[in-house]
C-alpha cells in the first residue's frame, strides 16, 4: 500500500493538517461518548457524539425530527442542543415585562371591536361576495372560466382559504402590534427564513457570519431573502419613527409595540435599580427590532395553521359541523350579537377550538428547559442541574394515555373536552396537563390571549355564517401535517386548504 504522503498534495503541511483534524475528531468522539456528563445516557451512537442527525432530519428531509424521536425514544439519548433564545434570566424579564401588558386579555379585549371583528368581517365578507362575483385578484376561482354566479349562485366557487386565514393572522398581528405597518409580504418572507432555523441551531457561526454579508450580496445569491430583507427593513423604519415622535413628545392615535419597549416612561425596571435601567437603555435597540420581527413571525402562520385544520375537520364532518352551527346559532339572534366573551362561554366550541390547537400547534417542535440544581431523575437515570431537555408539544398532544380515551389521539373529537361524569372530569384535567400549544412556565407564548380570541372569532363567524362549506375534492389529513421548521409548516407539496361555498345563512 502507498504511504499516506503519496495519497496527498506536495508538502509535508497536509499531511499535519490531516493528522490534527483526525486527532481532533477522534478526541471529540471519545470525549462525548465516554466523558460527557451525560455519557451514561443510553443511546444511538452517533446522536451522542453529534448534531448532524438533527441536521438531517429537520435540515435536509425538512422538520421529520418530531416524527422520527418518538421511534428512537427508547434508545435515544438526551443531550444538549445548542440553544437559539435568550440565556439571562434578566434579560428576559425585561423584554417579557415591557410587552406582557400590550398582549394582555385586558388589552385583547379593549382592542377586539376595533381590530379582530373588523378583521373577522372583512375575511368572511371575501367569502360572502368574491365567491358569489368572479374577481380577477382574489383568493377565489370558478371551475370554469367565465362561469360566473350571482349572489346566491350555487356554482362550484373556490375560495382559496389557506392564503385567506393566513393573510387574516398576518394582518391582526401586524396591525395590533404596529397600526400601519404594511404586512403583504410577511407571510411569504417568514416562510423562506424558517427554512434556515435547523442549520443555525447545528451551526451557530452561521448566524453571524448571516448577519455580515450585506443585504446586497444576498439578495443577488439568494433572492428568495429579498422579502425578509424588506420587511426587516420596513420595521427598522418603523422603530425610527416612532422613536422620533417619543423623543418629539408626539402623542399617537393608539400605542404600538415599539411605544411599549422605547418609552422610558413604561421602564419595568425604572423604579428597581440603576442597573435594571442601564441594563434596558443598553439593549433597547436590539430589543425593540429583534422582538418585533419575533412577534410577527410566531403570531401570524401558526394561528393561520390552527384556524385551517379546525375548518378542515369541521367541514369533513356533518356531525361535528351540524353541533357546532346549533350551539351558535342558538347562542346568538344575528351576527352582530357575537362577541368574544360569549364565544368563550361555548363548550362544544371550545372543544373544537381545543382540537385544533391539540393537532396544530403553532410550535409542534422541541422546546428546551433546564434542569435546575440539585439535578432531576428521569427513568432511573440521573440528570445533571443545567442538563438541556426538551419535549415535543405535538408528541405530548398525542399521548395515548392522556388522549386514547374514547378515541384515537390522532381523531378531532371535540366531545372529549366536554364533560358528562365525574370520570370524564379527571380524564379532562389530565388532558389540560398534557396541552402545551403554547409552551408554559415563564417563557410561553406572549401572544397567546391574542390567539385564542382570533380562533373563537374566526371558527364562531364563519361557522355562524355559513352552512354549505365544503373542502376541495382531492385534499387530505396528510396535507395538513405538521414538519417541524421552528414553527410549524405543512409538508413541501401539501394541497392548500381550498372551501366550495355558494351562499350565506343570514
Amino acid at each position: 500500500m502507498a504511504p499516506i504522503e503519496t495519497l496527498l498534495p506536495s508538502g509535508p503541511w497536509w499531511l499535519y493538517a490531516s493528522l490534527v483534524l483526525i486527532s481532533w475528531i477522534s478526541f471529540t468522539v471519545i470525549r462525548r461518548r465516554y466523558f460527557h456528563p451525560l455519557s451514561h445516557v443510553p443511546g444511538p451512537f452517533l446522536w451522542s457524539i453529534s448534531n448532524l442527525p438533527i441536521l438531517y432530519h429537520n435540515g435536509i428531509r425538512e422538520g421529520q425530527l418530531m416524527h422520527v424521536l418518538p421511534k428512537l425514544h427508547a434508545k435515544a439519548p438526551i443531550r444538549a442542543p445548542v440553544l437559539l433564545t435568550v440565556k439571562s434570566s434578566d434579560e428576559h424579564r425585561v423584554r417579557r415585562a415591557a410587552l406582557n401588558p400590550f398582549f394582555s386579555r385586558r388589552s385583547v379585549l379593549e382592542l377586539e371591536q376595533q381590530i379582530i371583528k373588523t378583521k373577522t368581517e372583512k375575511l368572511c365578507g371575501m367569502i360572502i361576495q368574491t365567491c358569489l362575483y368572479e374577481h380577477d385578484e382574489s383568493p377565489c376561482s370558478t371551475e370554469a372560466k367565465g362561469d360566473k354566479k350571482g349572489k346566491g349562485g350555487t356554482g362550484n366557487n373556490i375560495f382559496d382559504m389557506h392564503n385567506a386565514i393566513r393573510a387574516y393572522a398576518v394582518d391582526i398581528i401586524t396591525e395590533y402590534a404596529y397600526a400601519n405597518y404594511d404586512a403583504s409580504d410577511y407571510q411569504e418572507a417568514i416562510r423562506v427564513v424558517q427554512l434556515l432555523f435547523p442549520w443555525f441551531q447545528t451551526f451557530p457561526v452561521l448566524m453571524t457570519l448571516f448577519g455580515w454579508i450585506p443585504d446586497w450580496f444576498t439578495i443577488t445569491v439568494f433572492p428568495p431573502f429579498k422579502k425578509w430583507i424588506e420587511s426587516l427593513e420596513t420595521v427598522r423604519v418603523a422603530v425610527t419613527k416612532v422613536r422620533g415622535e417619543i423623543e418629539m413628545g408626539i402623542k399617537p392615535d393608539r400605542r404600538t409595540i415599539f411605544h411599549e419597549m422605547i418609552d422610558p416612561e413604561l421602564d419595568p425596571l425604572a423604579d428597581e435599580d440603576v442597573k435594571g435601567r442601564k441594563f434596558r437603555t443598553q439593549l433597547s435597540d436590539v430589543i425593540v427590532f429583534s422582538d418585533a420581527v419575533n412577534v410577527t413571525g410566531a403570531g401570524a402562520d401558526t394561528t393561520g395553521s390552527t384556524i385551517g385544520r379546525a375548518i378542515f375537520e369541521v367541514v369533513n364532518s356533518p356531525e361535528i359541523y351540524g353541533k357546532l352551527r346549533k350551539e351558535l346559532r342558538d347562542a346568538f339572534p344575528d351576527v352582530e350579537s357575537i362577541n368574544l366573551r360569549a364565544l368563550e362561554k361555548l363548550p362544544y366550541l371550545t372543544g373544537v377550538v381545543k382540537e385544533a390547537l391539540r393537532l396544530n400547534p403553532g410550535l409542534p417542535g422541541h422546546l428546551p428547559r433546564l434542569v435546575l440544581s440539585p439535578g432531576a431523575t428521569f427513568n432511573s437515570v440521573p440528570l445533571p442541574p443545567g442538563t438541556s431537555i426538551s419535549m415535543s408539544a405535538w408528541l405530548m398532544h398525542h399521548d395515548p394515555v392522556a388522549f386514547g380515551t374514547g378515541q384515537e389521539p390522532t381523531v378531532f373529537d371535540p366531545e372529549r373536552w366536554i364533560p358528562h361524569t365525574r370520570e370524564d372530569e379527571e380524564r379532562i384535567r389530565m388532558q389540560e396537563r398534557c396541552m402545551v400549544p403554547f409552551g408554559k412556565g415563564s417563557r410561553n407564548c406572549l401572544g397567546q390571549a391574542l390567539a385564542m380570541a382570533e380562533l373563537y372569532s374566526t371558527l364562531g363567524n364563519i361557522f355562524w355564517r355559513f352552512d354549505d362549506l365544503v373542502v376541495e375534492e382531492g385534499m387530505t389529513r396528510e396535507d395538513l401535517g405538521l414538519v417541524e421548521l421552528f414553527l410549524g409548516y405543512h409538508p413541501r407539496g401539501a394541497r392548500k386548504l381550498r372551501i366550495l361555498t355558494g351562499r350565506e345563512v343570514r
